[in-house]
């Protein structure tokens, strides 16, 4: 049994390496079910690094003329629809032809799509073309009715991550800063749309602000795809770009949920020879809230990177990290490894969708950042807040006595909150601790980035910025993707050019289980999982009977955990899955 296992192994390890189809073939890329997958765990999902890979080896293939974007149900976050893209206008760069597949799209989706020669629409789909919005949410008047006291200990213009605990409405500063966002991730969606679909600023107007929503005959009509059906539609797409019919075909993805027959499966490819041994370039992914245990969990992550960074055949390291931060000193648990890694080896970070506040103290000392237009960064800044009980005990029943040795002793004591708010002398104190750890921050990425103090300040007091801001203030080196990370990594570490190499990802399956239980959505404590036992825990508790949202509910019980604590961490919307 053992000698037919490994005759089975042997083959499909060869299947993998050599996609079993002739010249003129095209790649089906069917990346449906990938966002599912990752949340999955007994699914091991494809990982990001994997599906560039595959894009890029299919691009100097010359056995495949094209690709098949089949994305009829993929979900992923802005940036990596952008890298999505780059990535096949590369392919398409070498004289190669793409026909995309879309079923229901927004317009992040369309946008993706529209790096196709042809779009092929279901006939029963829908294209949603509305525009961007940033929103939150604001629980104040809640917290108010169910008894709770909220304080902000807030001393930086824009850092405002917990105003949805003590506002009603967007401040000024979150106005000025998610405004200028949204300019800026707008202007370049538009723009892409406009020279993919030949269409006037005029057009594109009345199709945002007008039409918006279209059944696949109207989005037929008004010249948005090119054709409808399913597979005999995207068949006839090929015919019309080969000028013959296509009939070899290799797959990457599910093949569950694929379109053509006849596929073989075609991936990543391998790195050398059996007897090679190529230089090796770290992968690791850094994800969730900047925690020690929970999220990117930062202890665990600090001594892989330092482990990898001393590994003789490892060259370069790319870390991806996506992250809304949250805890100031695991965040500086990953910078510091950071730090030691670079003095090795060359360190890359690669942004993800966010990496702000403490995801971007996570990644500043590395040799180069990168991130995409669309990417959150920034948020150099601090928060904190003062949650108390203004009612609850009362109106549950509840009585709190006590004795105290210290003038503040009391400050904390409660049943399920503290008692009391902060009185002028203790609230004056935090104001010092927090300013304290804020400086330590600037005076961090002063260092890191190699910048004045007065650029890092300028450029600071919690601003968020997109991957375009982030590059004008100085906080970034390029926009790029993770591939323009590995390629950046790959230039520092002078791995001589048409040289392959290895590439070794990290956590290892063992430990990617304990990452994707915390993401997305700085979730805290995951489906299945438990808190240890205290006050602030039992109070998380309670509002999980007050009907309050999952992601809501998530983000509370970890301020509430570190009630009063200086965090750089971003607001709940921001912390998006990738």
């Amino acid at each position: 049994m053992k000698v037919h296992g490994t005759i089975l192994a042997l083959g499909a390890f060869c299947l993998s390496a050599m996609p079993l189809f002739a010249q003129n073939g095209y790649l089906e890329l069917n990346l449906n079910n990938q966002a599912i997958q990752s949340r999955v765990r007994s699914v091991r999902p494809r990982s990001e690094l994997e599906m560039f890979r595959v894009i890029e080896r299919a691009g100097g293939d010359k056995r495949i003329r094209g690709i098949v974007l089949n994305i009829s149900a993929y979900h992923a976050g802005q940036e990596t629809l952008w890298e999505l893209r780059t990535a096949l206008e590369q392919f398409k760069s070498r004289g190669k032809k793409i026909c995309a597949f879309i079923s229901s799209a927004d317009i992040d989706l369309y946008c993706l799509a529209s790096v196709a020669d042809k779009i092929v629409m279901d006939e029963l789909g829908a294209l949603s073309l509305t525009g961007y919005v940033y929103g939150r949410g604001y629980v104040s008047q809640a917290l108010e009715k169910l008894g709770i006291g909220a304080r902000e200990l807030r001393y930086l213009e824009y850092k405002s991550a917990n105003e949805m605990f003590t506002r009603d409405a967007l401040s000024e500063a979150d106005r000025r800063q998610y405004g200028e966002w949204l300019d800026e991730v707008f202007a370049l969606t538009r723009d892409t749309l406009i020279k993919a679909r030949s269409l006037t600023r005029e057009e594109f107007d009345a199709i945002l602000n007008r039409e918006f929503l279209y059944s696949a005959k109207s989005a037929l009509e008004r010249g948005l795809v090119d054709s409808t059906g399913r597979e005999e539609a995207v068949a006839e797409a090929l015919k019309a770009l080969e000028g013959g019919e296509v009939k070899r075909f290799a797959l990457y993805g599910d093949p569950v949920s694929g379109l053509m027959e006849n596929e073989a499966f075609y991936g990543p490819g391998k790195a050398g020879g059996v007897f090679s041994r190529p230089p090796v370039i770290a992968v690791i992914y850094a994800r969730g809230q900047t925690d020690m245990e929970r999220g990117m969990a930062a202890r665990t992550l600090a001594r892989t990177i330092r482990e990898v960074s001393g590994q003789k055949r490892v060259k370069a390291m790319v870390i991806r990290i996506s992250s809304p931060g949250g805890s100031a000193e695991a965040a500086d648990y990953v910078a510091e490894a950071v730090k030691y890694a670079k003095e090795r080896i060359p360190v890359v970070v690669s942004m993800g969708s966010v990496a702000a506040s403490g995801g971007y103290w996570a990644g500043m000392y590395a040799s180069h950042i990168t991130a995409s237009p669309y990417t959150f960064t920034g948020s150099i800044g601090v928060i904190g807040a003062w949650f108390y009980d203004k009612g609850l005990n009362r109106k549950m029943g509840l009585t709190v006595d006590s004795l105290q040795r210290g003038d503040h002793a009391d400050m904390a004591a409660g049943v399920i909150l503290p008692r009391r708010d902060l009185n002028a002398e203790e609230e004056a104190r935090y104001r010092a601790y927090m300013l304290d750890i804020y400086g330590e921050f600037t005076a961090k990425v002063a260092a890191g980035r190699n910048m004045a103090s007065e650029q890092v300040e300028a450029a600071a007091q919690g601003r968020v910025f997109s991957g375009l801001g982030a590059l004008n203030a100085g906080l970034i080196d390029s926009i790029g993707g993770l591939s323009d990370a590995i390629r950046i990594a790959r230039n520092l570490a002078e791995i001589p050019e048409g040289k392959k190499v290895a590439f070794s990802e990290y956590p290892k399956q063992k430990l990617i289980d304990k990452v994707l239980d915390h993401f997305p959505l700085a979730s805290v404590f995951g489906p299945g999982r438990t808190a240890p036992i205290s006050p602030l825990n039992s109070a998380a508790a309670f509002f999980a009977d007050m009907f309050l949202p999952e992601p809501l509910l998530a983000d509370l019980r970890y301020r509430l955990e570190r009630n009063g604590q200086a965090m750089p961490i971003l607001p709940m919307e921001a912390a998006v899955p990738e």
